[in-house]
């Protein structure tokens, strides 16, 4: 196999692999702010 073909599927991977964990982080901090908004009562019942 050739070398360069084999470091572009490399790169490529690597690439493919940053942008899933990226995609993966800006998607976190809304899960949990959903989570712990649903399990906390609404302010207007509160007061």
């Amino acid at each position: 196999m050739n070398l360069h073909l084999l470091a572009g599927v490399a790169v490529l991977l690597i690439l493919v692999g940053v942008s899933a964990y990226r995609e993966a982080l800006r998607n976190e901090p809304i899960r949990r702010a959903r989570t712990r908004s649903g399990a906390l009562p609404p302010a207007d019942e509160v007061e």
